[in-house]
């Protein structure tokens, strides 16, 4: 039989970083027929109110698991369930916005700007402090000849970084006439007096 295994009381400041299995096979032994009637109500609870930073083996034990009265387990597979854990942080990152195209012939890009200008992000320790910019979804200016606002999506690179709020990005694209090159004064040449003898 296969039940699912639920993770409880994981500490608010702690993230698992491997993957784990989300059921465990058990076989069972007892009054099955009336008692598992209705085998949605089992599951395997792991509590991990003790959990610390790092990588640790949790064995799966029979008292984890809510058996009717008069069960009982045969075997557990997996036995045991290894879980990582990582400290969690978060920090305000700048968004860098993406730029596809370019403006119509004569203007050029005189600056780019996003709103908010940074997002909060949140996830592991090692994760978050590797993370230098969100990037975007593209912003489009081909032929434009004014300013361009576009609302994107952030990205993030990793599943287990996440934003803590669900604030709209905008993208403001200034553009303007490319300014005209001012012509260089033609050099004089002087002339040089010889001097009588």
């Amino acid at each position: 039989m296969v039940v699912p295994l639920t993770l409880a009381n994981v500490p608010d400041n702690l993230i698992i970083t491997n993957d784990v299995p989300e059921s465990v096979s058990l076989r069972l032994r007892g009054a099955l027929t009336h008692a598992l009637g209705n085998d949605k109500a089992l599951e395997v609870v792991l509590d991990l109110s003790d959990a610390r930073p790092g990588t640790r083996t949790y064995p799966i034990k029979e008292s984890q698991i809510r058996l009717p009265q008069d069960v009982s387990v045969v075997s557990i597979d997996p036995p045991e369930i290894t879980l990582t854990m990582e400290t969690t942080q978060t920090a305000l990152v700048p968004v860098k916005p993406s730029i596809e195209g370019q403006p119509a012939p004569g203007y050029v890009v005189t600056g780019v700007r996003t709103v908010p200008p940074k997002l909060s992000v949140q996830g592991p320790t090692t994760l978050v402090e590797k993370l230098k910019e969100v990037a975007t979804t593209p912003v489009r200016i081909d032929g434009a000849s004014g300013p361009v606002e576009t609302a994107v999506q952030p990205r993030l690179p990793h599943p287990l970084l996440r934003f803590t709020n669900s604030m709209p990005v905008l993208v403001v694209v200034d553009i303007a006439p490319a300014p005209t090159p001012t012509p260089k004064p033609t050099p004089r040449h002087s002339r040089r007096t010889r001097r009588r003898k």
